[in-house]
């Protein structure tokens, strides 16, 4: 399957990773829930065959991926077979394999009855029950699993592990530790951004804040890691993923504070690069966030009132834009996120929610727009007063009333929505208007505190 990935990449290695003969790891994620990791350990290689475990894998590793290098000794270690081992050691897939053989068991007394052990031969283990040949009795006994309060095995099974491993046969010409790379892909772990404006009691500028959330549960952590975000639309080819069955432990979630060594920014590519200047643990089934952008305080914004009767017949939009710019104490790419508006609350000073909208990505010096909900007190009214349909045109008169129950003076933008494949014209109208583009009439109506006020127009459509 070919699809564009709107992403954001974190690129996380050690400390020291990147130097010639440092150990480390390296672990880009995009926002499509899966991730490319590059980690760098010594392995130990005996001259002539070897088998290798290599432990501490992702859960969700998608083993078609995995590559080898071998760094120190380019060239002298091939893999001649390579398996992906996750059939995990658990009570199911024991008693799978310890059919027709012996085992132990505890039973739950009843009543009066004491606890009692059974020995005998496994002959099934399926819809909660436990089937045994007693090997005193020579009997077969059905003991239900909620009976059972222990059951005991004598070793484990070879094929079984108790943690998913890469398992390699390789030939060696060298002896010794080796400095090898593995890397491989991997799900189950995501990203996002998210940001916060708080607006100032006048809604004429907000303080803005960048976070990046992370939230692991591919079966592993990355520790002391040193965190890289590059910002983009990525193509990928999405490869078939394996199934499997993973048991995670309840997600935690973790608020990093804010820190002078934070990300800088820079262009990579057609992307954008950033990059944290200390290093960060991110911990198997985790939601972590850390700062991306400082708060930027007092960025100039610009509230609209849009009355657009095709998007909301009976609804005004309230929406806020914002230019992106140095100027506007901001000029820095946004990856695409969440942007949540708060407003504080003059009688006790609590920050109170008021909306949220979701940005693309968005490049220096261009606007956000951010629609984050509708006016209680602003009532739209639309009426068709007059239509008149001939053969190659439509005529029509409309009237939009517009009642501000607010103490206050308020605009509304109302926009006039024409289809593409018409040719448009305002035969007269109650307010000015401008084309605002090849399908829009728009229109600024004042309206005084308390007051109504209506447009009405009449338009001529033509084909």
């Amino acid at each position: 399957m070919k699809r564009f990935c709107a992403a954001v990449l974190l690129t996380i290695s050690s400390q020291l990773y990147g130097e010639p003969n440092e150990t480390g790891v390296g672990l880009t994620i995009y926002n499509g829930n899966f991730a490319v990791v590059k980690e760098r350990r010594t392995l130990p290689f005996s001259e002539g065959l070897n088998t290798l475990q290599f432990t501490d894998v992702a859960t969700a590793i998608d083993p078609t991926t995995v590559k080898f290098e071998c760094l120190s000794s380019p060239g002298r270690v091939n893999i001649l077979e390579q398996n992906y081992e996750f059939d995990l050691a658990n009570t199911q897939s024991l008693l799978k394999r310890y059919l027709n053989k012996d085992i132990e068991l505890s039973v739950k007394g009843a009543g009066s009855d004491p606890s009692r052990n059974t020995n005998g031969m496994l002959i099934g283990a399926r819809d909660e029950n436990i089937i045994l040949m007693n090997s005193q009795t020579k009997t077969l006994e059905i003991i239900g699993r909620s009976d059972i309060e222990s059951i005991k095995l004598s070793e484990l099974p070879a094929d079984l592990i108790v943690e998913p491993a890469l398992v390699w046969l390789a030939r060696s010409e060298v002896s010794g530790g080796q400095l090898c790379q593995i890397t491989y892909t991997t799900n189950e772990i995501n990203w996002n951004a998210d940001y916060t404006a708080t607006l100032d009691p006048n809604e004429t500028a907000v303080s803005f804040a960048g976070w990046v959330t992370i939230d692991n549960k591919s079966g592993t952590a990355y520790k002391d890691a040193k965190l890289k975000l590059v910002a983009g639309d990525v193509r990928r080819v999405q490869p078939p993923q394996p199934r499997m069955d993973m048991v995670y432990m309840e997600k935690r979630r973790t608020m990093a504070a804010a820190a002078p060594e934070g990300f800088e920014e820079k262009p990579f590519m057609e992307y954008h690069l950033y990059t944290l200047a200390r290093p960060s643990t991110i911990k198997n089934n985790e939601t972590k966030q850390l700062e991306l952008i400082p708060t930027a305080e007092k960025v100039a914004v610009k509230k609209l009132l849009v009355f657009d009767r095709q998007e909301k017949a009976d609804k005004v939009q309230v929406k806020f834009e914002f230019a992106n710019s140095k100027e506007n104490q901001l000029g820095i790419a946004l990856p695409q996120g969440k942007v949540r508006v708060f407003k504080k609350d003059p009688a006790d000073g609590m920050l109170e929610f008021v909306g949220e909208d979701q940005i693309k990505h968005t490049a220096r010096n261009e606007k956000v727009s951010l629609y984050i909900g509708d006016a209680f007190d602003i009532v739209p009214e639309y009426t068709m007063l007059d239509s008149k349909v001939d053969r190659r045109s439509r005529t029509e008169t409309h009237k939009i009333e517009l009642r501000n129950r607010k103490d206050s003076p308020v605009t509304v933008r109302v926009d006039e929505k024409f289809p593409q494949w018409v040719n448009w014209k305002i035969d007269d109208s109650t307010h000015k208007y401008t084309k605002h583009d090849a399908t829009t009439a728009r229109f600024e109506i004042n309206i005084p505190a308390d007051a109504n006020e209506t447009l009405q127009y009449t338009a001529t459509q033509s084909w």
